[in-house]
């Protein structure tokens, strides 16, 4: 990851003077220069990382859609590149958007080791608030390699040596020429540093409760969806289960949950990443305003009838729009975490469990219901529970960032892409490679 630094303002410079506009708003950055010397300089650094969370090659844009356009529920009619790879499945290592994620998703790893390691040596008495920073910073750091592993890694299997260069250490000045030549990580050890990291911010976050930040329950709701993942389906359910019965978030009305009208926090919001009128993403502008993220009809086409979930389905111009970034401003949040998702992590976490296909079936109906459906079940084996679970999942959490992934780690790739099985992750970028020694490339892309 040398010469990072020069890559991201050739890429922004890139991005700026020309038609191919992956970022359209103000970089957020750390600056090397600000003096980490109290509790207030601690707390800005640590909105900071939130701030490079909304750039738009990962929350901001990006990381929330690509998921979908990779997969069935997005369709690309546009005009940039770099988006009809995705769409197409056969991303090359020189696409734009992989190689902006992987250096912003980094940078907010590194602002959160910033925090790690300099916070708990402040001088500073009046910083009572020191514990929950640094374990804030952990959750945020855990979320970060969390995406990167979902896009990079062979998240989907524990063997696996294709995991991640893990930058534990901050980069001295945030002088991104300077971050050393990582090799990678496996898997294994990649989920152990994430549920390591959110072990920790689960201890020392007990009582702090904000859902427009990583706070205790959305550390609980990131360490369920991260055990779901690794197949630690006993962790995932007790996880999902307290965020449930303990945390105090009630399922929102469809019609309240998301839309133009819908700019705060709900009742099943466990932790939004806040956008508003005046520090916006760029959602609007690429589901309304431009083609990139078209949906595919064949989401709206999936969905029951009577549900209401298609009422989040607008058309304009040539094809539905996704209601849930429907502001014309771009001032909705990216729900990054939310009840709904918990009923279906228990779900799937019970079912995976005891290898019974109907011991999921009250939560999956939970879900079903507050859509206006009847109850789904009982299912004659696994393969009829996942089929169910997967339609579920894409009806319920389309346009999220989820759909790509639940394809990938649910075994039905070929099934429903009909793709290569090395297309089940995305390449390491080509700027990457050629600056490093010790980065390997994932199996079956070219190295350069």
């Amino acid at each position: 990851m040398k010469k990072l630094s020069i890559i991201f303002l050739t890429l922004l410079m890139v991005s700026i003077t020309s038609c191919d506009v992956l970022d359209t708003q103000p970089e957020a950055s750390l600056d090397a220069a600000t003096a980490l010397t109290d509790g207030a300089s601690a707390e800005a650094i640590l909105l900071g990382a939130y701030s490079r969370m909304q750039v738009a090659p990962y929350y901001g844009v990006h990381f929330t859609l690509s998921p979908d356009l990779a997969a069935d529920n997005a369709r690309y009619q546009g005009f940039f590149d770099s988006q009809a790879e995705v769409n197409s499945g056969n991303v090359p290592i020189s696409n734009l958007w992989i190689g902006t994620a992987w250096v912003n998703i980094y940078r907010v790893a590194n602002i959160a080791n910033l925090l790690i390691a300099e916070v708990p040596g402040i001088e500073d008495d009046a910083f009572a608030n020191r514990d929950r920073v640094v374990a804030e910073a952990r959750a945020i750091r855990a979320l970060a390699y969390f995406d990167l592993l979902r896009v990079f890694g062979y998240h989907f299997d524990m063997n696996s040596e294709y995991g991640l260069p893990l930058l534990l250490d901050p980069i001295e000045n945030n002088d991104f020429n300077l971050i050393p030549d990582l090799a990678r990580s496996s898997v294994a050890d990649t989920y152990d540093q994430i549920l390591d990291d959110l072990d920790f911010a689960i201890d020392n976050m007990v009582g702090y409760t904000d859902n427009t930040r990583l706070s205790y329950w959305g550390a609980v709701a990131l360490r369920a969806r991260v055990n779901l993942y690794a197949g630690n389906y006993t962790a995932a359910f007790n996880d999902a289960d307290d965020v449930i019965e303990n945390g105090g978030f009630s399922l929102t009305p469809i019609e309240s949950l998301f839309g133009s009208d819908v700019t705060s926090p709900t009742s099943e919001s466990i932790f939004d990443l806040v956008f508003s009128d005046q520090d916006q993403s760029s959602l609007y502008t690429f589901t309304f305003q431009r083609d990139e993220y078209n949906v595919n009809p064949s989401l709206p086409e999936s969905l029951e009838e009577d549900d209401l979930r298609s009422t989040l389905f607008t058309f304009i111009r040539n094809s539905d729009r996704p209601v849930k970034w429907s502001n014309s401003d771009n001032s909705n949040n990216v729900r990054v975490l939310r009840l709904a998702e918990m009923y279906l992590i228990r779900s799937e976490a019970a079912v995976m469990d005891s290898q019974d296909p109907n011991a999921g079936n009250d939560d999956l109906n939970m879900i079903r219901d507050r859509a206006g459906l009847g109850d789904a079940g009982p299912f004659a084996d696994m393969d009829e529970y996942v089929d169910a679970l997967l339609q579920e999942r894409r009806a319920e959490l389309h346009y999220e960032g989820h759909r790509f992934f639940d394809i990938v780690r649910l075994d039905r790739f070929e099934e429903i892409l009909g793709r290569d099985s090395f297309r089940r992750v995305f390449p390491i970028p080509e700027d990457e490679l050629q600056i490093q020694d010790n980065l390997a490339q994932n199996p079956n892309y070219p190295t350069n």
